[in-house]
């Protein structure tokens, strides 16, 4: 589960080659995933979609890592809370405004088995100006960056 947290929060999950979650900051207050069922593959064409498209993709894809198969899970939902609270954070050695998101992810094994973890991340709202585009996007206009502030839970 904190390999999965990881990988999904990371500079990695980008949309348009910038991170997913200062695309969609703006729009996330609550949100509840259930990680099982991903319904409409052809979903993400906004930043809010792509957050849940995104999470069913890399926990199942942090579950087949783990040797496991989705079958055996009974279920697995994403909790995603945006705290109400503006705060000041870093990100690429600019101070800004933004809010820290609570990430929650728990799983029940078919077995009744529960595995829960969480982490906190400041994410401020994408400003281009202090963002580079990464170079994994197919029109790189500049230098992979980004920086998360992390603290477990």
């Amino acid at each position: 589960m904190h390999n999965f947290l990881g990988t999904y929060t990371s500079r990695y999950s980008d949309y348009d080659g910038y991170w997913l979650f200062g695309m969609a900051v703006d729009t996330i207050d609550d949100l509840d995933i259930d990680l099982l069922h991903a319904g409409d593959s052809s979903i993400g064409a906004t930043p809010d979609a792509f957050v849940v498209r995104l999470a069913t993709e890399r926990f199942a894809d942090q579950i087949e890592k783990a040797g496991l198969s989705i079958s055996c899970l009974r279920e697995a939902r994403l909790s995603i809370t945006k705290s109400p609270v503006v705060t000041r954070g870093v990100v690429n050695g600019h101070v800004c405004v933004g809010n820290d998101i609570r990430f929650a992810v728990r799983a029940i094994l078919d077995l009744g088995k529960t595995h829960e973890t969480a982490t906190s991340v400041f994410v401020a709202p994408h400003n281009p100006r202090t963002e580079f585009r990464s170079t994994r996007h197919k029109r790189p206009s500049g230098p992979q960056g980004g920086t998360v502030d992390r603290r477990e839970d």
